[in-house]
């Protein structure tokens, strides 16, 4: 009656895997380092990704500090200028 009962595994069995042939084990490995790479690179493009777009914002900053400084610096002699040519004209001499 429980002559097939004892090939039937019971949970104090120990169940193990069965054996992986001798080149699955490398491929294992070379799968989770394309994995890695792929991780790293992305991280690695991220990251100078957003270095670069900091430095434009920098500079950016710094070219808009540049531009108004020489607007403000040049701003009086202009306005002068606009005024005495609409008044005078540019070949008046009054």
């Amino acid at each position: 009656m429980n002559q097939h009962s004892d090939a039937i595994p019971v949970l104090t069995d120990i169940v193990e895997e069965p054996a992986h042939a001798p080149g699955a084990q490398p491929d294992r490995a070379l799968a989770f380092l394309d994995q890695l790479e792929m991780h790293v690179t992305a991280a690695v493009q991220e990251h100078a990704d957003q270095l670069v777009h900091n430095a434009c914002r920098e500079m950016e900053a710094l070219l808009l500090e540049q531009v108004s400084d020489r607007l403000k610096a040049e701003l009086p002699a202009l306005v002068s200028r606009v005024i005495n040519e609409h008044f005078r004209g540019p070949h008046r001499t009054n």
